[in-house]
């Protein structure tokens, strides 16, 4: 019940002309832009196995990893208006280490893989409307969709053996971010609220948020 009514949510943001004007074909379904970046997350990763381990953290490197995204172009609900919406389809790649802090028996580990996700933005914006070599803007933002990770890992205990598992699966995905646009570059903020992913008796829980710089073509 809960994906669904995700579902639903992301839905109404993606048409708007349900709850707030009628919008033509061409607005809705209009072509997005291609935006390369790099991320540096923040936060840790909570798994679970059955029968294995619970709730060990794992937490994000030091290193930044890219993330390709498909955004569309902002509308505006009016002429006069700040508020907007677009949406957007991110993959992104990432990589975290056993948190030495946990205590739960294990010296080392690690756990990588990828995600994908699928996002309506609401957004409220200041100065230019549209991306221009002299266009500058910032913007808050509120976006909920729908995520999909698919990812393994292992744990090694301090006896030295080694326990491996992996994880696929769909969850859904909320976030608050703060962004800055100069010209075609965009710096952003974005905290991230916990999603949670069950599959292969793996739970996945987690709460990272991202400091990404990219470019949009």
């Amino acid at each position: 019940m809960q994906k669904k009514g995700w579902f639903c949510f992301s839905i109404v943001m993606l048409n708007p002309s349900q709850s707030v004007l009628a919008l033509e074909a061409e607005t809705l379904f209009r072509m997005p832009s291609l935006k390369l970046g790099i991320a540096k997350s923040a936060g840790t990763i909570d798994v679970s196995s059955k029968g294995q381990f619970d709730d060990v953290a794992f937490s994000s490197s030091t290193s930044f990893t890219p993330v390709v995204t498909l955004i569309q172009s902002p509308f505006y609900f009016s002429d006069d208006s700040r508020w907007g919406y677009h949406t957007e389809l991110n993959a992104a790649y990432f990589k975290l280490d056993y948190d030495d802090d946990n205590g739960q028996g294990f010296r080392d580990g690690e756990f990588e893989g990828y995600s994908v996700s699928f996002t309506p933005v609401l957004f409220y914006q200041w100065s230019d409307k549209t991306l221009c070599r002299e266009c500058k803007s910032w913007r808050f933002e509120l976006g909920a969709g729908i995520n999909y990770l698919n990812a393994d890992g292992d744990l090694i205990a301090i006896s030295g053996d080694k326990t491996a598992f992996e994880n696929s699966g769909f969850g859904v995905n909320a976030h608050l971010g703060a962004v800055m646009n100069y010209k075609q570059w965009e710096l952003g903020l974005r905290f991230a609220v916990p999603t949670r992913v069950d599959g292969n008796d793996v739970e996945v829980r987690h709460a990272l948020s991202t400091l990404s710089f990219g470019y949009r073509f």
